[in-house]
């Protein structure tokens, strides 16, 4: 007697193979090459787009941060956003959120999106020596980018001006 099913004897890696395209480390040539199959310039993208990055440290992320800044911080409020801010010694952090008055998660990720690609092409102005939190409103989804700069740039102003820097 014959039998129908064949198990699979080749084993598949266990691996999904994200770690090592993003090492560079991939089995096929193809990963780390453009359309016209020459290299890639992904690292001199990188460090361009690094100019401008928001690293981590520039970044309020843990939730009890955020809940300081809520509690205890003043406000400036503008036309596609509420910004709320507490002193700080040192550098300036920032962060994003987005009310739920904002119908759906992708308008609320696109509002919260924009926000945080207009301040991070704020360059020198960005926060300095305060937390700030950026509050999305609605108008947020049809301000132009550099409307949202020279909004930006105008409530931090105050906000220096606020906590005596």
């Amino acid at each position: 007697m014959r039998r129908t099913y064949q198990p699979n004897t080749r084993r598949r890696k266990k691996t999904h193979g994200f770690r090592e395209r993003m090492d560079g480390r991939s089995s096929s040539g193809a990963a780390r090459r453009d359309a016209s199959g020459s290299p890639s310039k992904l690292a001199e993208v990188s460090r361009a787009v690094a100019a401008f990055g928001f690293p981590r440290t520039d970044r309020l992320r843990q939730a009890n941060d955020i809940q300081v800044v809520f509690q205890a911080g003043r406000r400036e409020e503008r036309r596609a956003f509420v910004l709320l801010w507490v002193p700080r010694p040192g550098s300036g952090r920032a962060g994003f959120a987005v009310s739920r008055q904002i119908r759906g998660a992708v308008r609320r990720n696109r509002a919260r999106r924009r926000l945080r690609e207009a301040y991070r092409t704020l360059g020198s102005a960005r926060a300095s020596r305060v937390d700030a939190v950026f509050v999305a409103r609605a108008w947020a989804l049809q301000a132009s980018i550099v409307e949202l700069q020279s909004d930006m740039r105008q409530a931090l102003e105050r906000a220096h001006r606020g906590s005596g820097a």
